[in-house]
């Protein structure tokens, strides 16, 4: 296998990991543990963060297609990879801003009536 052609492969199995990961916190959400006004609080505020910045969140999808008809038109495929690793990179600091301002939200004590 040549370098190229495991990058490749590497970039697919980024963006599969990013997507498998999307899957898993989509279906995290349906979940409720232990204290239900928590969980409720986490997933309204997830999904109100989802809602504003939505552009953000679908940006990475773009880039990702973007790179991805690249390489089908140039001879280099380390776009493939660059698509693969983007995603992945992309979904893990998105995810990360998302959880801040969650945790910022849903822990401060407030309901939800009483947040702006």
């Amino acid at each position: 296998m040549s370098l190229s052609s495991g990058l490749i492969y590497f970039g697919v199995v980024c963006f599969l990991l990013g997507l498998v990961m999307i899957i898993a916190d989509h279906k995290e959400n349906k979940k409720t543990g232990g204290n239900k006004k928590l969980a409720e609080r986490i997933v309204f505020y997830k999904n109100k963060w989802n809602g504003e910045h939505a552009g953000l969140v679908l940006a990475p999808f773009g880039v990702a297609v973007l790179l991805t008809i690249l390489s089908c038109y140039t001879d280099l495929s380390a776009f493939l990879y660059l698509a693969g690793v983007e995603m992945l990179v992309a979904y893990i600091f998105i995810y990360n801003k998302m959880m801040i301002y969650v945790e910022e939200k849903a822990f401060n004590g407030k309901g939800l009536e009483e947040d702006d």
